[in-house]
C-alpha cells in the first residue's frame, strides 16, 4: 500500500492538473485508512485528494467511482449527509450501476431506524432507562470488575496514568 501511495504521490507531483492521479491518490489513502488502523490523517488526505480531483478535472468530477469511494469513507466516519450526497451523485452519474442505489437505500434505512430508536429512546421505559444512566454493575465490567482489578471512578477523580 505504501508503494502504491508513493507512486500516486509521484504522479500528482508530475502533473498536478491530472484529476485521475488525484483520484488514485485518494483511493490509496482510503486503502491505507482501512488497512492501517483508521488513521484520521489518512481519511483527511483521501478526502482532500478527492476534492482536488474534482477541482482540477471535470472528467474526474464526473467519475461515479470517486463519489462512491468518498461516500464509503464518509459513511464510515459517520458523516452521513456527505455520504448520502455522494451515493446520490454516483447513482445519478451511472444510472445503470446498481451498487450506488443499493447502498443509498441501505444507508437511508439505517438512518431511519436510528432516528426512530433515538425518538423512542431505544424503546426503553422510565425505570429501565434511568437504570442505564447509573453506574455500570461490576460483573458487566468483566476482568476490569474482578477482585484486584481497576475500580470504576468518577470522571472528576481520573488522573493520568494506568
Amino acid at each position: 500500500l505504501r508503494e502504491s501511495l508513493a507512486q500516486a504521490e509521484a504522479a500528482v507531483r508530475g502533473d498536478p492538473s491530472d484529476g485521475q492521479s488525484w483520484y488514485v491518490l485518494g483511493n490509496a489513502h482510503v486503502s491505507l485508512f482501512f488497512a492501517g488502523g483508521q488513521s484520521p490523517g489518512s481519511a483527511r488526505r483521501a478526502l482532500a485528494a478527492y476534492a482536488q480531483a474534482e477541482r482540477v478535472d471535470p472528467a474526474a468530477a464526473a467519475n461515479p467511482d470517486l463519489h462512491l469511494n468518498r461516500a464509503t469513507l464518509l459513511q464510515y466516519l459517520e458523516r452521513f449527509q456527505g455520504a448520502l450526497e455522494g451515493l446520490s451523485r454516483a447513482a445519478e452519474l451511472a444510472p445503470g450501476w446498481e451498487e450506488p442505489r443499493k447502498r443509498l437505500g441501505h444507508l437511508r434505512e439505517f438512518l431511519e431506524r436510528l432516528c426512530a430508536l433515538l425518538a423512542n429512546r431505544g424503546k426503553l421505559r422510565g425505570k429501565r432507562r434511568r437504570g442505564l444512566a447509573g453506574p455500570v454493575p461490576l460483573p458487566l465490567l468483566g476482568p476490569l470488575g474482578g477482585a484486584g482489578g481497576p475500580r470504576p471512578s468518577p470522571i472528576a477523580a481520573l488522573r493520568p496514568g494506568p
